[in-house]
């Protein structure tokens, strides 16, 4: 399988990273959105997207300040720029387009899917927040803690920015993806981003719309790691359901 490195350039002056899984002749796309920390430069998220490019090309990128991306980390005030340039490569080349979001990625996905009506066929959330400001971290617990060494892998990491700009709110603009589908995907025993999170985005959803729960489940990519088959199960099915198969 092909693996192409490309750079794009955001408006502000971001180099964004992206590793793209390909075959040819395909029309469908998957992007992966990883969340704060986290890279597709990862052990974890490689093999995702060796895994996901069994079925659909992937696009797998870094947020500013992770990974080979430039630039600061915003917690989501500007990083929407940095999916937009690589929506807007993945529009000029595919007739569907899948976004899978992690965490904050997650969130960024919702808000980026909902200023692009069209651009985006289905949309996979997993772990993501409502609101940054409402993110309930319990770090000095022991299985926070454990949560943070098992996320930290070769190519992990962030270059921080300011975390007080302005962000919108994930659970403010979910509602209107319609008809957009959306599949949210959350562990009960998420330490980082509470369950409640997850249920809190998916009441406020519009139709078509499915929230997986996740019993003993962690948070984000420990999903994946924690029960790979299940994770890749959840998220073909979804896209399936949503018309990538009809793509080739």
């Amino acid at each position: 399988m092909e693996v192409e490195r490309r750079t794009l350039r955001t408006p502000d002056g971001i180099q964004v990273s992206v590793a793209a899984y390909r075959e040819a002749g395909r029309r469908a796309a998957v992007i992966i959105c990883p969340g704060f920390w986290q890279s597709k430069e990862t052990p974890t998220f490689q093999r995702m997207s060796r895994a996901l490019a069994n079925d659909f090309d992937v696009l797998a990128m870094d947020f500013r300040g992770h990974g080979l991306s430039t630039g600061l980390y915003t917690f989501s005030a500007k990083e929407g720029a940095d999916l937009d340039a690589v929506l807007a490569m993945a529009r000029a080349e595919y007739a569907w387009i899948g976004l899978v979001g992690f965490s904050m990625g997650g969130a960024i996905s919702i808000l980026t899917a909902r200023r692009h009506p069209g651009a985006v066929q289905s949309l996979v959330s997993v772990s993501a927040p409502c609101a940054f400001e409402q993110v309930d971290i319990k770090w000095w617990t022991p299985e926070a803690m454990r949560t943070g060494l098992r996320g930290t892998e070769r190519g992990s990491g962030c270059r921080p920015g300011n975390p007080l700009l302005k962000k919108e709110r994930a659970i403010d603009h979910v509602q209107a993806l319609a008809p957009l589908p959306v599949l949210f995907i959350h562990g009960t025993k998420d330490v980082i981003v509470g369950v409640e999170h997850g249920r809190r985005l998916h009441a406020a959803a519009s139709e078509p719309k499915r929230l997986e729960i996740i019993e003993g489940g962690g948070h984000a990519q420990h999903l994946f790691r924690e029960e790979p088959e299940r994770f890749l199960g959840l998220v073909r099915e979804w896209f399936g359901i949503s018309g990538a198969g009809d793509q080739g």
